[in-house]
């Protein structure tokens, strides 16, 4: 999958584009359902399957809006993609002047000129353009002027409710991971670049790795949790803690991973790890040996569960 940002967007030479757009700041189920449509199209007819988001998060330029936390980084977001089997990712920067890009001016100049699609895949709730002034039927109306196809998705539902970021970023927040995953058509996962800590586990015998996480996730409850790390096209088995450390006091919340029958140096490595289920709640020990008592207890629950 090529990547073009948004000051590249004039050296694509393809044509027929089959463009799914939005902010696909989940890639959940329903974010796959138009992108899937997208996909499904372009082999069809042999056209090129691309996706146009935006980076940074809207909200984080908007005046007076706060970003919400993330479910996937812009890391993720490339990979995902690309294990679906899109051919361009095309990412809008998204600037004060972006925002105030009016619909028609977005259509002709963008979808259009530059990135010449033959087919347009959006979800029944897209907006677009300034102050949301766009929406699906000027989309349709535009490519009947214009030579396009307009495709409008349904999104998906599950438990009578629709599938969306907002409620997966609820269900996290709740520690509902399993119904989190089954909407996210995936485990939900976490990425980060290992740095030095504390070296507290290594000194207990449970060395692990410290993650600086890639972007503001939006994160489930602080406990230890059952989760596959993901290293170099490999994946392992492990015990995650996240939270404050309350035995040792820690004023900032930490993401570390105990790696199972692993003991490559990993400074500097990026990790993804997969949550897959919660073991317990933090606790405040009363000394070192309980600790490692529970750890071993922790170790022994993920080998059962995940092995």
């Amino acid at each position: 999958m090529q990547v073009i940002t948004s000051d590249k967007y004039n050296e694509f030479e393809e044509r027929n584009t089959c463009l799914a757009i939005g902010a696909f700041d989940g890639l959940h189920k329903g974010h796959q359902l138009i992108i899937n449509q997208a996909i499904k199209e372009a082999k069809k007819n042999n056209y090129p399957a691309a996706v146009l988001s935006f980076h940074p998060h809207p909200l984080e330029i908007i005046p007076g809006k706060t970003p919400p936390p993330s479910i996937v980084s812009r890391q993720q977001k490339i990979s995902v993609l690309e294990e679906m089997g899109v051919d361009y990712y095309f990412e809008q920067k998204f600037t004060q002047q972006f925002a105030k890009m009016r619909a028609e001016e977005f259509i002709n100049n963008i979808l259009l000129d530059k990135i010449k699609v033959n087919t347009v895949v959006v979800g029944d709730d897209f907006r677009f353009a300034y102050k949301n002034e766009g929406n699906v039927e000027i989309l349709k109306k535009m490519g009947e002027l214009h030579g396009y196809q307009a495709k409008i998705i349904s999104q998906l539902h599950a438990s009578d409710d629709r599938i969306s970021s907002t409620r997966i970023r609820n269900l996290l927040k709740k520690g509902r991971i399993k119904k989190a995953k089954n909407l996210l058509g995936r485990p939900y996962q976490i990425c980060g670049e290992v740095v030095h800590g504390k070296k507290r586990g290594r000194k207990l015998g449970f060395p692990t790795a410290n993650l600086s996480l890639e972007t503001n996730y939006a994160l489930p409850p602080e406990g230890v949790y059952a989760v596959k790390v993901h290293h170099q096209g490999q994946v392992y088995i492990g015990a995650a803690n996240l939270g404050y450390n309350p035995t040792f006091n820690n004023q900032k919340i930490s993401f570390e991973v105990y790696i199972l029958d692993f003991e490559d140096n990993l400074y500097g490595e990026r990790l993804c790890v997969d949550i897959i289920d919660f073991i317990r709640s933090e606790i405040d020990f009363k000394n070192t040996e309980e600790l490692i008592e529970q750890m071993e207890q922790d170790i022994l629950y993920t080998r059962q569960l995940l092995c």
